[in-house]
């Protein structure tokens, strides 16, 4: 009994136990300790890393999978259609071209490059019947991979389905809002684009999967910024309302003439989106904060004048420092303008001192 004891009293205390001595007096051996298990070696960070990447990419391919199976068991049939027959969605949502203001355009062509189009794009028979008579679709959605595999020279893998023009909006609105998230003057603009189709506001909520209040934030900034600004600029991540209100309140004061003359720059054409809209809020900004500093537009700005015509278009600016003047001229003066100033200098100068010889005579 006492060698149980000594045996259970050393497996509790991790000591090794005594010989001990039963009854007969044979010795009894003492009982291994077994020695505790090495720790598991950790992963390294590169392991841990990569093996992140891997569940990242496995979940995404499950998300694809189950789109294919869904349209697969809906008895939909994937066809290739070349890529030539496809015309964009007639409701405008990404700002984005290929590569232009996307930057995973790159990675998805790749992708596709080497392992194919995975997931088929959605299109409708073009609702133009002389187009739809040549073979023409339109897209619901999957425009990235209809666009890359139009400049990889591939087929389009697309699921054909009838759709009428709020099908086809909702389709479009759900697939936005399951992949590559819209920037919010994308998802401004794909409202505003909507409601221009004769959609009622609630229709458009539900494509965007927004509420009342936040649609009416959405086409508040569509009215202050015009289209052909937002185009120029793109699809801008970073920026969100607050700073696109910003924005369209500095063009409103603008009236467009310095806007114009900064999207005009190549050094602004060959910047990413969110650096374009950071130049021209700032170059805005600027001329505000002078005009403010100088009174009322038109008159001394801190050091700069703005010259407008009647109509408030903006023919130039000049700037003073110290004992020259530098004067500026927005392409939207119009094309040669400022060729034609730079001819009439002479005759203005010379003009400007025959009056000044007129008024010392008198």
């Amino acid at each position: 009994m006492n060698t149980r004891k000594n045996r259970l009293r050393s497996l509790l205390s991790g000591e090794a136990p005594a010989a001990s001595v039963d009854a007969t007096n044979a010795a009894i051996p003492p009982m291994p300790v077994p020695e505790p298990a090495a720790a598991p070696k950790r992963a390294t960070s590169a392991a841990v890393k990569a093996m992140g990447l891997t569940l990242g990419s496995l979940s995404q391919e499950a998300q694809e999978a189950g789109r294919l199976r869904e349209m697969l068991a809906a008895g939909e049939r994937v066809v290739e259609i070349d890529p030539q027959l496809l015309e964009r969605s007639p409701f405008l949502d990404r700002l984005s071209d290929g590569a232009r203001n996307d930057e995973d355009f790159a990675a998805l062509k790749a992708s596709m490059a080497e392992h194919g189009q995975q997931v088929p794009v959605l299109v409708r028979p073009h609702p133009d019947p002389e187009k739809a008579a040549r073979g023409l679709y339109q897209i619901a959605y999957g425009h990235r991979r209809a666009q890359a595999a139009r400049e990889l020279g591939l087929p389009v893998r697309a699921v054909v389905r009838t759709l009428d023009d709020a099908g086809l909006a909702l389709a479009q609105g759900k697939e936005n809002a399951e992949r590559r998230a819209l920037s919010f003057i994308e998802r401004a603009f794909f409202a505003k684009a909507l409601l221009d189709h004769g959609f009622d506001r609630a229709t458009a909520q539900v494509a965007l999967s927004v509420h009342k209040s936040e649609m009416t934030r959405l086409l508040q900034v569509t009215e202050n910024v015009p289209l052909d600004i937002v185009q120029a600029i793109g699809p801008a991540p970073k920026a969100g309302r607050p700073r696109w209100m910003e924005l369209g309140e500095l063009l409103a004061a603008d009236r467009g003439g310095l806007a114009h003359d900064e999207i005009a720059l190549h050094a602004f054409r060959e910047a990413d989106s969110d650096t374009r809209f950071q130049r021209l809020f700032d170059r805005l900004q600027a001329s505000a904060k002078r005009r403010a500093a100088g009174g009322a537009p038109g008159g001394a700005t801190g050091g700069a004048r703005r010259i407008a015509d009647a109509q408030g278009r903006v023919l130039g600016e000049v700037a003073v420092a110290g004992k020259a003047a530098r004067l500026t001229i927005p392409a939207s003066a119009g094309s040669g303008f400022a060729d034609f100033v730079a001819d009439e200098l002479p005759r203005l100068h010379a003009a400007f001192l025959a009056a000044q010889s007129e008024g010392k005579a008198d």
